[in-house]
């Protein structure tokens, strides 16, 4: 007997740092023939034994470590060069100055649909950056809002790995550190995600990472799901090592990674993504611990573990509690909004598309949908094999008599996320469940990503059904009811995506993706023999989802900005006054950049009112407060009546008018010295002021007083 044998034999459990499973004599368990339906795919566990071994939660081998370290090199590589995906260059486009239109363009053609991040998020930022990352900033809203939105030099930044680059380095390879930060995170935490839930398979846990990466649900958003996926990942294999590792210092790294995934989770505070993805973990993570309890339970090193997770629970606490202390207020005053306020949704509203458009997401882009469907964003979100999961399912544990409860917590989970979506709860339950703060048009991403999970789970258990010792032979008509099944569960999708693209989808252009999506279900079928199963499913999802990559741009750096004339001459001028407010009369698109050279603007999109220095001054008795009392896109337009009047009229959801004079009162006790104009003015509305610059259109005036 060798050392280590001794060594297991005398403590009764496996020690941590094993990587091999147990040998067996080859006589010491009889060997039964099974059917062949065992994909032959050269990436599977060599032997059954290897596969389900559970002293072995996720095997570091060299293949594992070439892929996160494949990950992080590629991550590091982005910012070193500045590289993103935000569609920056369409600012050369909206706000010409005689540059090159392709000014920070690498490759792709830039969206003018993801206006959130280059003419929101961007703007906030470098302004920010100007206001060294402070607190408050009246260019991003009251109170503190830039606490919530925007880098700042707050102790609460080390559970926001996103901007971290900017404490770490120049802001444009902070800009690419904070946007790459969320593909690098999904890649990391679902790929250690499915390595776990997968039993090491590393095939189904490398193509299921690129899965919710690819997917257009992630894409299309600016991979706005993408760090939730991870952190929730994350989360999930940080809580079983807690449970399973041994050493007191593996503990409590992984207590501390457990602890600063939930935190940096919570912070993104986006409950129409978050709260759904917490339910989809939770049912999954309980699904594993019935399936795994004879080798989790029962936990030793009690005190240990609970020593470890409080010591650090307590140190983190500290610094949420700073944090809300800080944010208190202006959460208050977010709540308070008319939008996007407290929301009290039932579901029940449906898909933007329907459940299925994602089949033939090869038919549309940003420029090319069916006006119903909103904006190419709207309605992008995931493959859902779930209607054929679930049948399939209960033949697998026919075929095989196991229940995997995984697989249950996940289906469940779906089946949960669409009767909220077509059905909707009762007005009670949603309040209790929390979903009340889910709109539906929201939830088919978490419900996607929901979709995407169960399918991996079924992989895995797919991948290792021939161990099962009484394996039910199926009859062959069993075999053909599925098949049938799914060509026409294929055909219905068909049927619903022509009838709801508004004649863009023509009868005849559904045969390939019916045809392609039909044998991709037959591979999922556990009864049929089929070689290589796992390597041509795992294939073919991935060749259908590269197109995705087109989505967004390949950029670099901040210069369409930066760089732009317009921004050099506003942020000479905020130099030399930085405390002058300034107020664009017009386009929308030049308060962004206007807010982009760190201006006190009274303009511009504003993440909560500034109610205590702007709005009492323009409506001191609140008449006019549901009409600004929200996160909107500010615009202002000369109003001159000789009365003095202040006119402010909501034109959208998150978007309100300021109408006034130029000259008003008014803006000498706000302190206006600038103001912008995209037109011509007439003589009576700069009577106040004197031109100090002029760029083609546009033009800026100071105010004498």
């Amino acid at each position: 007997m060798s050392k280590s044998s001794k060594k297991r034999s005398q403590s009764g459990k496996p020690t941590e740092n094993e990587t091999s499973p147990t040998r067996q004599a080859a006589s010491a368990v009889p060997v039964q023939p099974v059917s062949p339906v065992v994909d032959r795919s050269p990436t599977l566990p060599a032997t059954s034994t290897q596969a389900t071994d559970s002293s072995v939660l996720i095997r570091f081998d060299k293949r594992v470590k070439i892929t996160l370290g494949a990950f992080i090199g590629i991550f590091l590589l982005f910012v070193l060069f500045k590289w993103h995906y935000v569609s920056l260059p369409i600012w050369n486009t909206l706000l010409p100055d005689g540059s090159a239109p392709n000014r920070g363009l690498v490759a792709g053609t830039p969206k003018q649909i993801r206006m959130d991040d280059y003419a929101v998020g961007a703007p906030w930022i470098l302004s920010n950056v100007s206001n060294e990352f402070g607190h408050e900033n009246e260019g991003i809203g009251g109170l503190k809002a830039a606490l919530l939105v925007s880098p700042t030099n707050h102790i609460v930044t080390v559970f926001k790995f996103m901007h971290w680059g900017f404490m770490l380095l120049d802001a444009e390879r902070g800009y690419s550190w904070m946007y790459n930060s969320n593909p690098f995170l999904v890649l990391i935490g679902s790929f250690l995600f499915f390595l776990l839930v997968c039993r090491n398979n590393y095939l189904l846990s490398l193509t299921g990472a690129l899965t919710l990466f690819l997917s257009s649900g992630t894409v299309r958003w600016s991979f706005i799901p993408a760090p939730m996926i991870g952190y929730c990942g994350l989360a999930f294999v940080a809580a079983i090592y807690v449970l399973k590792a041994q050493k007191p210092t593996h503990i409590a790294l992984w207590a501390l990674l457990l602890i600063w995934s939930v935190i940096s989770y919570a912070l993104y505070l986006y409950p129409p993504y978050q709260l759904p993805m917490v339910y989809l973990f939770a049912f999954v993570l309980v699904g594993y611990l019935i399936n795994e309890r004879k080798n989790l339970f029962p936990i030793n090193r009690v005190p240990i573990r609970l020593g470890a997770l409080g010591g650090i629970a307590l140190v983190a606490g500290f610094v949420l509690y700073v944090f809300y202390n800080d944010v208190q207020e202006t959460l208050k005053a977010l709540s308070s909004t008319v939008y996007p306020g407290q929301r009290s949704e039932t579901g029940g509203t449906g898909f933007i598309a329907n459940a299925f458009s994602e089949y033939y997401s090869w038919f549309f882009d940003d420029q090319k949908f069916p006006k119903s469907w909103l904006n190419i964003c709207e309605l992008s979100h995931y493959l859902n094999f779930a209607p054929i999961i679930i049948p399939l399912s209960v033949l697998l544990f026919v075929k095989t008599r196991r229940i995997d409860w995984m697989i249950v917590g996940g289906s469940v989970f779906v089946l949960l996320m669409w009767i909220w979506m077509e059905v909707g709860f009762p007005k009670s339950l949603a309040k209790l469940s929390l979903m009340s703060m889910v709109p539906t048009r929201r939830g088919q991403v978490p419900m996607g990503i929901g979709a995407v999970v169960l399918l991996f789970l079924y992989l895995g258990a797919l991948s290792t059904a021939n161990t099962a010792k009484d394996e039910v032979k199926l009859p062959v008509w069993a075999n053909a009811v599925a098949v049938i099944g799914i060509a026409a569960f294929m055909i219905y999708t068909a049927y619903v995506n022509i009838n709801d693209s508004e004649g863009l989808i023509k009868p005849f252009q559904t045969f390939i993706p019916v045809v392609f999506f039909t044998m991709m279900g037959v591979l999922l079928v556990s009864s049929i023999a089929i070689p290589y199963r796992l390597t041509i499913f795992c294939t073919g999802l991935i060749l259908f989802l590269l197109p995705n990559l087109k989505a967004n741009p390949l950029s670099k750096g901040l210069s369409p900005i930066t760089e732009n004339a317009f921004f050099r001459t506003v942020k000479s001028l905020v130099e030399q006054n930085p405390n002058a407010r300034w107020i664009v009369n017009g386009n929308q698109f030049i308060t962004y950049m206007v807010t982009a050279t760190g201006a006190k603007q009274i303009t511009g999109v504003k993440y909560i009112p500034n109610r205590k220095t702007i709005m009492s001054v323009l409506d001191p008795k609140m008449k006019r407060d549901s009409a600004y009392n929200r996160y909107a896109h500010v615009t202002n337009q000369s109003y001159v009546d000789g009365k003095d009047s202040v006119v402010l009229v909501n034109q959208f959801e998150d978007g309100y008018i300021i109408a006034m004079d130029p000259c008003s009162p008014k803006m000498k006790q706000l302190n206006v010295k600038y103001q912008v104009f995209d037109h011509a003015p007439q003589p009576v509305e700069v009577r106040c002021m004197k031109q100090v610059a002029t760029l083609g259109s546009l033009t800026i005036y100071q105010t004498n007083f």
